[in-house]
């Protein structure tokens, strides 16, 4: 072994001695270059080898194409004996559409003209009802075009490849796009409507990109300007389904299961014409976030989206409140109720959350040392509509078991917000939270104290006193939250708030006049009215008030004559609410006397409706004096004769939608 090595060591010293080592050096920097060539060489032939291979799989798609043109019951044949012979047709149309889901333009032979024209539409739409997938592309390109280009645009000149010049072709690709492209995705996916779930098809991926850009465009043409309704409203009703029932396409909303991103832009389209002017428009955007919202329709956080979107869509939409808005608001207030019902586990949720919000600003203002912009976020219409919608959710769902825990702590808040503003002003915006919590109580039947805060407006020392001025100008309390300085001595806003304050008290003692405690119940109240009826000023304030005592004396009475015939005592609780029952199912006086009043002011507020939807818009001055003929003296003198309270302002719970300034400050903050 020590031989060889001694062999190339001499090896190694004679070739260096000859200059190997030079002229080695000099060979492999000659040979370096040549190696880039080769190299060069080889990427160049590699890329014709990847573009010829391209263009014959571009070339074996189109056969396949048209095979399935010209005999599709041999290419039928074919993809039984040989499956994987449309593979690469298939798989091919990611190169045809684009990354983002956007169908280009048409690259024929012939030259494509800029202008899109009637007989291209019509050829488009045929070819694809036969069910080519050419004709799909086709058509949902013309749709991308319409959408994009927009209503007000069409006409107009466009640097795009294609543009629509004629508002009847714009009518047609729009109409017939939303009414035969979900059926043409469906007949490329063999199924029906209601069936197996558009992602769960094998030919998912072949339509996945034009499902995604027929998404996108639908967005994008419900948030364009100018859309005339009628056509915003189809628009709409494709979404959920129900325009084509011939083809029975069905819901739309069953393609965007895997598409989030144009599932949440196509959310917030229909959320922009939830809070509309146009009624239609209105409950066709509803219609499609509702089915968006349904479990199961879309991956479980969507539904949350929806009920978030569609909460922040009310807040948002309420910085103003009159007799022009009142309706849209409530419409609004409905719709959102409805949606909450749809999941009410992940309706506790967002209850819980928003309604905390609300706590959260009532404790700032409450404590001591709390500025102006504090009183600011509770002292508005947003704020008390917001705590309306919940009290109203809350009621209409309380007798399931999600939602009922949340009576107590709506009641704490409401009862919180009275407390925060006790000057005689700020009346209004108790009587009107007053009137939530009576709702609350009475349809989650429950017991809500609000006897103490309405005897506490009744007897305060701005009554007490006669009235500086005379009758004024009408006062409607609907739409106010504090009154002015100069309504304080004015004798209207005086009868407005006593008529107001007695018709609660009335319906919160009518929601337990049937309870066999009802004489002790009411003993101290009777106590208060009847000191109270001595001490106003205002003749016609104190005969409410007179008329009032009669109506709980006469109930006392009725119930403790029923309970002198029982053989039972306090202690047997199921005999007691059986004879409870019994009552409530014949009727008290003061229930009935109740039921009266109440029907008396849903008869008022029907005719104020009215008269806002006729045929010339009132001024708001015109409307409070329409609405003060029910509260004229006539009113209160049938009122203190025949036992009846009157009805007042207009508070009703279901219909009563008070929206006025909203700060975009708590809006965001609830949106946290």
């Amino acid at each position: 072994m020590a031989r060889s090595n001694v062999k190339k060591v001499k090896s190694r010293v004679k070739f260096e001695k000859s200059g190997g080592l030079h002229r080695e050096q000099h060979f492999r920097r000659k040979v370096k270059p040549v190696k880039h060539k080769m190299m060069d060489e080889e990427k160049r032939r590699q890329e014709n080898e990847e573009q010829t291979v391209a263009n014959e799989e571009r070339q074996h798609m189109e056969d396949v194409r048209r095979l399935k043109e010209i005999d599709p019951e041999f290419k039928e044949y074919l993809d039984k004996e040989d499956p994987g012979l449309g593979d690469v047709a298939e798989n091919e149309l990611d190169d045809v559409l684009g990354e983002d889901g956007e169908v280009p333009a048409e690259e024929d032979d012939e030259e494509v003209d800029n202008e899109i024209r009637l007989d291209q539409v019509e050829g488009w739409f045929a070819s694809m009802a036969a069910g080519n997938l050419k004709g799909l592309r086709r058509c949902v390109n013309a749709f991308r075009v319409a959408a994009g280009q927009g209503f007000l645009a069409v006409g107009e000149a466009s640097e795009a490849k294609l543009t629509i010049k004629s508002t009847e072709v714009f009518d047609i690709i729009v109409t017939e796009g939303v009414l035969n492209i979900p059926a043409a995705l469906n007949a490329h996916l063999q199924r029906k409507a209601g069936g197996r779930a558009p992602h769960k098809c094998e030919k998912w991926d072949a339509v996945r990109s034009f499902a995604k850009s027929y998404a996108m465009s639908l967005s994008t043409l419900l948030m364009s300007q100018g859309l005339p309704d009628a056509v915003t409203a189809h628009v709409l009703r494709s979404i959920s389904g129900g325009v084509n029932k011939e083809a029975k396409a069905g819901s739309f909303i069953e393609y965007l299961y895997t598409l989030t991103g144009p599932a949440r832009s196509l959310l917030k389209a229909c959320l922009h014409h939830v809070a509309g002017a146009n009624e239609k428009v209105q409950l066709m955007a509803f219609l499609a976030v509702r089915e968006m919202a349904v479990p199961g329709k879309m991956p479980p956080p969507f539904t949350d989206v929806c009920m978030k979107g569609m909460y922040l869509t009310f807040v948002k939409n309420t910085k103003s409140f009159g007799h022009e808005t009142c309706d849209s608001v409530s419409y609004v207030m409905n719709e959102c109720i409805e949606l909450f019902g749809v999941d009410l586990a992940s309706a506790y949720q967002h209850v819980f959350v928003y309604t905390r919000q609300l706590a959260v600003y009532l404790r700032t203002a409450l404590q001591s040392g709390a500025g102006e912009e504090a009183f600011r976020h509770v002292y508005n219409w947003q704020y008390v509509n917001s705590l309306r919608l919940w009290a109203l959710t809350v009621a209409r769902y309380s007798d399931e078991k999600e939602l009922f825990p949340l009576v107590y702590p709506i009641a704490q808040i409401a009862t919180g917000v009275v407390e925060l503003f006790p000057a005689p002003k700020t009346f209004p915006l108790h009587l009107t939270v007053l009137a939530i919590i009576n709702h609350l109580a009475r349809s989650a039947k429950v017991y809500i104290p609000v006897a103490p805060y309405l005897l506490r407006i009744l007897s305060s020392p701005e009554f007490q006193k006669k009235p500086k001025t005379g009758e004024g100008k009408p006062v409607d309390l609907m739409f106010m939250l504090r009154a002015k300085k100069a309504d304080l001595s004015n004798t209207s806003y005086h009868q407005s708030v006593y008529q107001e304050a007695v018709f609660l008290l009335t319906e919160h003692l009518a929601q337990h006049s049937h309870t066999i405690g009802f004489p002790e119940f009411v003993y101290p109240i009777l106590a208060r009215l009847k000191k109270l009826a001595k001490e106003v000023a205002h003749v016609k304030c104190s005969q409410v008030l007179q008329a009032l005592n009669q109506r709980i004396k006469n109930n006392a009475h009725f119930i403790s004559t029923k309970r002198k015939a029982v053989n039972f005592g306090p202690t047997a609780a199921e005999k007691v609410a059986a004879f409870e029952a019994s009552l409530k199912e014949e009727g008290t006086p003061l229930a009935k006397a109740y039921a009266k009043d109440r029907e008396r002011r849903d008869e008022t507020r029907k005719m104020r409706l009215q008269a806002l939807k006729g045929g010339s818009r009132k001024t708001v001055e015109e409307y409070a004096d329409d609405g003060d003929d029910s509260d004229s003296e006539e009113a209160l003198a049938d009122l203190a004769q025949a036992q009846d309270v009157d009805e007042g302002s207009d508070e009703e719970m279901e219909e009563d939608d008070g929206e006025d300034e909203e700060s975009d400050e708590m809006a965001s903050g609830e949106e946290e």
